[in-house]
């Protein structure tokens, strides 16, 4: 009997692994990242009561080799995640799915927010990044402020429970450690406080501080200066004034106990009016503007995707129905006849107040004077300063 041969097996052809493609390494490897993570959690439930060992937690990967394109990704890098558990837990309690945040985070590349100079905005550290569809932003931070996020997080994760998500304080989502080229970047992933689908006439940063504090060309920030300067209010009515300042009031009082200081509200205010003139003039421009190969093919020039953020569409009426909730969003008084939309939320809230700022205090004091309003000052008078402020600034 003739001899039969054995056939090789063929191996099946198996898809190209999903290239997580962006101008900067690091992006790449933060998209790829926050993929992997979001999915090797997704079977992962959440158990009813976190125990201490889930905010020491971590989970790490390490890659040597990788087989994307080095022109896409990097082929040597690691990757690590804190407190898994923990930031799933939040971001379910912060209103935020799961799969809105991985496709938010990993299907499109996120973009500094100076754009222009990508290697410059991380060496310089604490600078940021955002979601292409701006519902997350991304900050930069020093391995300090991870050691004291580690050292607050359980206070913090209790405060959030407690208030039930009904907090000014930053919304913390994830916190992230990725080494790139032999550089290390820790990570920290928050709502973005402004509506994402609204433009913003009117940025500003206060701290209830008058020293230091005003807009220049290297930062055009609105600071408090400005503000008073600019006899401008937050005009939300009594109502929303008193649940305002009550939140707040909480939250400057759970910051001054973990003796921190410096932060600020960052306040972003859109003029419905001025808005709508713009979405008018843009649609003209649009409709003046179509291409007669974009007629042939059918297509709606307006429709076409953009990277600017949706702006209003609809009658005054119907803004509300427009906006982003993502919880620090409030509508002026409707006694108000030139009506405005306010996003705010406290920023910036893991310096402590230690010896560094102590120095800086002495410092400022000797060249401002004892009585001068400086930002560095201690915890408890910060807070009932920063409250004064914003009494004053809500009407």
């Amino acid at each position: 009997m003739p001899e039969v041969k054995k056939q090789k097996k063929r191996k099946a052809f198996k898809m190209k692994k999903k290239v997580f493609r962006a101008s900067d390494p690091l992006l790449s490897v933060f998209m790829w990242g926050v993929h992997q993570s979001v999915e090797q959690l997704t079977h992962c439930t959440i158990p009813p009561l976190l125990l201490d060992t889930d905010f020491k937690a971590s989970s790490k990967i390490s890659i040597d080799n990788y087989n994307f394109n080095s022109d896409n990704m990097v082929s040597k890098f690691k990757f690590k995640e804190y407190c898994p558990l923990v930031f799933k837990n939040l971001r379910e309690r912060f209103g935020v799915k799961e799969a809105l945040f991985n496709q938010a985070l990993s299907s499109c590349e996120p973009y500094f927010e100076n754009q222009g100079d990508a290697v410059k905005e991380k060496e310089r550290g604490h600078k940021y990044f955002f979601s292409k569809d701006n519902k997350f932003v991304v900050k930069i931070f020093h391995s300090e402020e991870v050691e004291f996020m580690h050292s607050i997080l359980n206070l913090y994760y209790n405060y959030a429970v407690e208030k039930g998500g009904e907090t000014l304080l930053p919304q913390y989502l994830a916190m992230y450690k990725i080494t790139v080229a032999g550089m290390e970047y820790h990570m920290i992933v928050m709502k973005n406080v402004f509506a994402v689908n609204l433009k913003i006439h009117k940025k500003y940063d206060l701290k209830g501080s008058k020293v230091d504090r005003a807009a220049t060309d290297k930062d055009p920030t609105l600071k408090d200066c400005d503000f008073l300067n600019g006899e401008m209010k937050i005009r939300v009515g009594e109502e929303k004034r008193k649940q305002i300042l009550s939140m707040l009031e909480s939250d400057v009082q759970f910051l001054s106990q973990l003796k921190i200081m410096d932060y600020s509200l960052l306040l972003g205010v859109h003029n419905v009016a001025k808005g709508l003139e713009e979405e008018r003039e843009l649609n003209d421009y649009n409709e003046e503007n179509s291409s007669s190969d974009d007629l042939l093919d059918g297509e709606d020039s307006n429709n076409k995707d953009s990277d600017v953020p949706m702006d209003i569409e609809e009658e005054d009426d119907e803004v509300e129905d427009q906006i982003y909730e993502n919880g620090y969003t409030y509508f002026s008084d409707e006694s108000v006849d030139d009506k405005e939309v306010y996003c705010f939320g406290l920023i910036d809230v893991l310096t402590k107040y230690n010896a560094t700022k102590r120095a800086a205090h002495t410092a400022k004091t000797m060249k401002h004077g004892s009585g001068a309003e400086i930002s560095t000052v201690r915890p408890e008078s910060y807070s009932k300063r920063f409250m004064e402020f914003m009494s004053n600034a809500f009407v």
